[in-house]
């Protein structure tokens, strides 16, 4: 909240669109920033443990896709900005989306998976930007948690909240809900 006399000018995910195509932000680690309630927040830099993560998450995702046939239908991402609402757009770790999309940022109705591998910021992986791509309606999102070895699987939104929220472990296997045959051993990806 503004400091009363003050006025807070919040951007909309349009006037962030336009700031990237013009060359504000050029998307290195040191100008990377996402979009959340029409604030800007700083991204910080990815440490290898967080970038290995997610790597071996999309490479797992992509070797399923073919061994399932669907890279026709699919396309696993590293990277990408997804649109969440007017005011808040999200640079994922990894998305899930479909082969034809085509759009500057990625639309929910796009988008079947997005995956965030969290180090530094589990909490807000874990909590806002939850609440945010179940409110718009992605279907499902995987957050790595690096530290302790965990997958935290939120499905099927309703509401604006999560009906299905699963926690896995590097004993467990893992199947997106577009691809039910994947059968991803984590152990793969830990």
């Amino acid at each position: 909240m503004a400091e009363h006399g003050v006025t807070e000018f919040l951007l909309t995910v349009d006037d962030l669109e336009t700031m990237v195509r013009a060359g504000v932000f050029d998307r290195d680690d040191a100008t990377r920033v996402e979009l959340e309630d029409g604030r800007l927040v700083r991204m910080s830099s990815e440490s290898m443990p967080h970038a290995r993560a997610a790597a071996r998450l999309s490479l797992a995702l992509n070797l399923a896709l073919a061994r399932l046939d669907l890279t026709e239908r699919y396309e696993v991402l590293n990277g990408g900005t997804v649109r969440v609402s007017e005011t808040s757009a999200f640079d994922p770790d990894g998305a899930v989306i479909a082969r034809d999309a085509e759009a500057f940022f990625l639309r929910p109705d796009q988008v079947f998976l997005v995956i965030e591998s969290s180090l530094a910021t589990l909490k807000r992986d874990l909590g806002s930007k939850s609440r945010s791509y179940a409110a718009a309606g992605i279907a499902e999102y995987w957050v790595i948690d690096v530290k302790h070895a965990n997958l935290h699987v939120f499905r099927r939104p309703f509401d604006g909240d999560w009906t299905e929220r699963l926690t896995l472990t590097a004993d467990d296997s893992v199947s997106p809900l577009f691809a039910s045959d994947a059968d991803i051993a984590l152990k793969s990806v830990s």
